[in-house]
């Protein structure tokens, strides 16, 4: 739950967004608003809004939201974005600028930065109004993937077992 009190409206700029303690225990080291939720704007049920920056080798785990879709949108560096499909198939893509993912509800997926500068890019949920109505599943244990360079798309050989990746 956030842990900061706003009045709400409907323009923000990202840094009058506190850091929230249970999303920097999640990403330690990122630099992360959830500028748009229903903590900051009134009348919103299901959409959530945010910036982040990535720090050089840093990494956020595998996870899924099963009450939201989400949306990355790399303004500039490169990340590499994870999924899981039902069928238990881990692909790993290198995002830059640009580039846009979209990851379905109850889907598992990460966004890494295993380079050497640091990564800036907006986020949306949409289905619900904030991280933690989203249904927020931390998946670190169960899908174990290393913080290395991708170049292009990485199919990787070993599979996520299908009761976990099934989303639909």
């Amino acid at each position: 739950m956030a842990t900061t009190s706003y009045e709400k409206k409907d323009v923000w700029h990202y840094s009058e967004i506190a850091e929230d303690e249970e999303t920097a225990r999640l990403m330690p080291g990122f630099e992360i608003q959830y500028i748009i939720t229903d903590d900051t704007t009134d009348n919103d049920a299901n959409a959530v809004f945010g910036h982040c920056v990535f720090p050089p080798k840093s990494q956020h785990f595998p996870h899924k939201h099963l009450a939201a879709a989400e949306v990355v949108y790399v303004i500039k560096g490169r990340v590499v974005n994870g999924s899981v499909a039902e069928d238990g198939t881990i692909t790993e893509t290198e995002c830059g600028p640009g580039m846009a993912t979209f990851v379905e509800q109850r889907q598992i997926h990460w966004t890494r930065n295993p380079y050497d500068e640091p990564c800036e890019f907006v986020f949306s949920y949409y289905g619900a109004p904030s991280l933690w109505k989203s249904a927020y599943v931390d998946l670190t244990e169960e899908v174990p993937i290393a913080n290395v360079e991708v170049d292009g798309v990485l199919v990787h050989e070993e599979k996520v077992d299908l009761e976990l990746a099934k989303y639909l």
